[in-house]
């Protein structure tokens, strides 16, 4: 049943995005690269649950393109894990690149559900704009955002992107991932030169912000992702007591100081991240950050 659920979303997600896509081709007049990212989202739709796996000639059948382009797209889709071939049946099933994808959406959306009325809560009572996001490997999406008028704003859209290791939302998370996640996630960014820069050799000045982050029971960023803007965050937790996500709020740091910032927002924050993290089953007594801020 899990396996249909993900079908069925990745089928709508990837519809959707061919949707988005095919409109984006009629009012720009057809650009070469993205025709051909939509004939590899059409190859991918061709998979069903009733139809998991598929031969090449099935495939060839099913999305009308000439054998040249599906063999085309069959070894770029399998190179990156978007799709896996039998060797006994010479047959391809989805593999998983997308099932990944469907087990984040899938629980990113359960999340966002629950958390809707903890977010706008929040909102209000600090007339902030609220934000939800969780991991996706090095970096963060952004599930759910309850925005607030403000005549300066901070735009930060549902499926924006940030890295993990400048933002308080990521640092949130990151600080309380399983050893084992957390070693993956940094090997992910010690690959990168730009993303060394920010977290030290060996991720040593992270690590060091991870602890504290632990001891606080939130996470900041003064300024360190976008000049001008600060921002506190705190993890959420699941029944299990894993990590899956984290609240934040994004301000002008010319209209609150740092401490200001903290006395003001972050109790507020935690306390909606254990009401969401309730939600969710975890037990109060298993919270693994303190009950008020520590500074």
């Amino acid at each position: 049943m899990l396996t249909d659920r993900l079908f069925c979303l990745t089928g709508l997600m990837l519809s959707s995005i061919v949707r988005k896509l095919t409109f984006t081709l009629w009012n720009m007049k057809q650009n070469k690269l993205v025709h051909s990212l939509l004939k590899g989202l059409n190859i991918l739709e061709a998979f069903t649950p009733s139809q998991s796996s598929l031969g090449f000639q099935e495939l060839c059948k099913k999305t009308g393109f000439p054998k040249t382009t599906v063999f085309r797209f069959l070894r770029t889709l399998t190179s990156r894990d978007y799709l896996s071939l039998d060797p006994k049946s010479k047959k391809y099933f989805l593999g998983p690149k997308v099932m990944s994808l469907g087990f984040t959406v899938l629980s990113g959306m359960d999340l966002r559900n629950v958390a809707y009325s903890y977010l706008e809560e929040l909102a209000r009572t600090t007339d902030q704009n609220v934000h939800l996001a969780i991991l996706d490997n090095t970096e963060v999406v952004v599930i759910e955002r309850i925005k607030k008028w403000q005549i300066l704003d901070i735009n930060i859209p549902i499926g924006g992107r940030l890295n993990c290791y400048q933002t308080s939302i990521g640092r949130a998370i990151l600080a309380f991932l399983h050893q084992e996640k957390l070693l993956s996630i940094l090997n992910n960014l010690l690959k990168d030169a730009g993303a060394v820069k920010h977290i030290g050799p060996k991720g040593r000045k992270l690590i060091k912000i991870l602890k504290e982050v632990r001891l606080k029971g939130y996470a900041l960023n003064d300024e360190e992702f976008i000049k001008g803007v600060r921002a506190i965050a705190a993890p959420i937790f699941n029944a299990k007591g894993d990590v899956e996500g984290a609240v934040y709020i994004p301000v002008f740091s010319q209209m609150l100081g740092s401490e200001e910032s903290i006395e003001r927002y972050a109790p507020l924050l935690m306390d909606t991240a254990r009401k969401i993290s309730s939600a969710r089953g975890l037990p109060i007594e298993a919270f693994g950050y303190p009950v008020r801020p520590n500074h």
